[in-house]
């Protein structure tokens, strides 16, 4: 009976390692068919990729809302598995349109990302976040943490870390409770540069994450190729965690971070089935609708407040 399970562990590993291997082959191959569309791509970048007058109309409007700082930092917290204490947040984009309400990200990012934009987006987020740590410094919610998102093409720039320096310059808060979240995008201007300026961020003090790991184009060589502090697993790793091989892979995955020193947030929790779940394994964090949705800043304390009164009042 030993022997079989030795076996049979061996042969959820080998599997595991194939198919890593096979996914980081294909993404190296979207990433170079991408790169050479690059390549044959003329005139400014700006409109490089815009098919029709609605998607240049579609950036005039984005445009329009960095000028008039439309875009808003919501927050989703996200709470300790063992405590369910609120530890930390991310910082989520919307765009408070004038004609159309609250957008969500899915309806402006991808297009940000074509036409050129999204650094200008990632940097003006970062800096939201930086404000708000320095609004909660000296108060009770001083202790959390806000992770930031980038993508890898701002992380590919140059210029990033002196960008990143001159804003978190302004003001003053503690670094390591700010996290930069590395996002799962398919192009990487420049892998060796990206690597380097998270590297730096490391060096100047924040926490590292890694986004969405076990789905899309992140690839378990990242957690060799960046300084990782936390891992967030994607949502849909949870969804197969209803059958057996899917609970396999979803505790190998924290295993696999845990043996690297790494932290692992769960994200997309939404249900009692789920929270359960996670609460009986070994995930440090959680995040999801379960406990929180994405709020503006202006609820965010109310909510914090409300959460510790709700599920605390024994302490007191």
């Amino acid at each position: 009976m030993e022997k079989l399970i030795i076996i049979s562990s061996i042969s959820f590993f080998v599997e595991a390692i194939i198919i890593a291997i096979l996914l980081l082959h294909i993404r190296r191959i979207q990433k170079n068919n991408a790169a050479n569309e690059k390549k044959n791509t003329t005139g400014p970048i700006f409109y490089c990729n815009v098919q029709s007058e609605e998607e240049k109309k579609a950036i005039e409007n984005i445009l329009s809302g960095i000028e008039n700082n439309e875009f808003k930092m919501y927050l989703q917290f996200i709470v300790d598995n063992s405590t369910k204490k609120i530890m930390s947040a991310e910082a989520l984009s919307r765009w408070d349109n004038p004609q159309k309400g609250v957008v969500g990200p899915g309806h402006y990012i991808g297009i940000m990302e074509e036409s050129g934009l999204i650094s200008k987006h990632d940097y003006y987020m970062f800096e939201l976040a930086c404000r708000q740590l320095q609004g909660w410094r000296g108060t009770q919610y001083q202790d959390i943490s806000i992770s930031c998102n980038f993508t890898r093409i701002t992380l590919s720039e140059e210029d990033c870390i002196e960008k990143l320096k001159s804003i978190c310059e302004r003001y003053t808060f503690d670094r390591s409770k700010l996290a930069i979240e590395i996002t799962e995008d398919a192009i990487e201007k420049d892998t060796d540069i990206a690597q380097k300026n998270v590297k730096l961020c490391k060096n100047l003090g924040f926490k590292i994450y890694l986004d969405d790991l076990g789905s899309g184009y992140t690839s378990l060589s990242n957690l060799c190729d960046y300084p990782i502090d936390v891992v967030k697993i994607d949502r849909d790793i949870l969804l197969k965690a209803n059958t057996k091989r899917g609970k396999d892979l979803f505790s190998g995955i924290i295993a696999l971070a845990h043996s690297l020193n790494m932290s692992v947030i769960c994200e997309g929790v939404e249900t009692e089935e789920q929270n359960t779940l996670l609460s009986e394994s070994s995930c440090d964090f959680i995040q999801g609708w379960y406990y929180a949705k994405a709020l503006p800043l202006e609820e965010c304390e109310i909510f914090m407040e409300s959460y510790n009164t709700n599920n605390y009042k024994k302490e007191d």
